[in-house]
């Protein structure tokens, strides 16, 4: 059996779990991590990812992978992302001040949420599908979540402070705060 983790927000975790060592050591041959540089290396555009798991279980990924399956131009943005720590730093500590910012403001409106270390933040609002169209209306773009079983909810990507404030003005006037 396969064992699958999505590692896609890893890099924005502090103390992130490390199973690379249960990889080296083959004492998980069944365990593929999958990471992206969609998220904190900003490439989202891109569609570059990629998988991590032992050689034998590599080897048989790469017997069903297409030829040709990243374009040269993602490749060798992926491989500057990797030397640019300082982007990575600024992004991480960009996200941790806008996570930072949305918890304080939701407490302060008396709004339910749930925490995160990702780069978006789950908040109640009543009609979540109301308050979508009601933003984006204000030229702000969230996730409605009913699709996933939680209408009351909208998910909010962090941005800059003035984006997050921005956003957060526009949020309490479709609440009607």
């Amino acid at each position: 059996m396969l064992l699958v983790l999505d590692e896609a927000y890893i890099e924005f975790l502090v103390d992130a779990p490390d199973f690379v060592p249960l990889l080296r050591s083959e004492r998980k041959p069944n365990l593929l991590l999958m990471r992206t540089f969609s998220k904190i290396y900003g490439l989202a555009g891109l569609r570059v990812g990629y998988g991590i798991g032992t050689r034998e279980l590599i080897g048989i990924l790469e017997k069903v992978r297409q030829p040709f399956n990243l374009n040269s131009l993602a490749q060798a943005a992926a491989l500057a992302a990797l030397d640019d720590a300082g982007h990575i730093h600024k992004t991480f500590d960009n996200n941790s001040l806008g996570l930072a910012f949305y918890k304080e403001s939701f407490r302060k409106l008396n709004l339910q949420f749930i925490p995160s270390a990702a780069n978006f933040i789950l908040v109640r609002v009543g009609n979540g599908q109301e308050i979508f169209e009601k933003l984006q209306q204000s030229g702000i773009i969230v996730r409605p979540m009913g699709g996933y079983q939680l209408p009351e909810w909208i998910r909010i990507s962090i941005g800059t402070p003035v984006q997050n404030e921005r956003c957060l003005d526009a949020l309490k006037t479709a609440l009607g705060r």
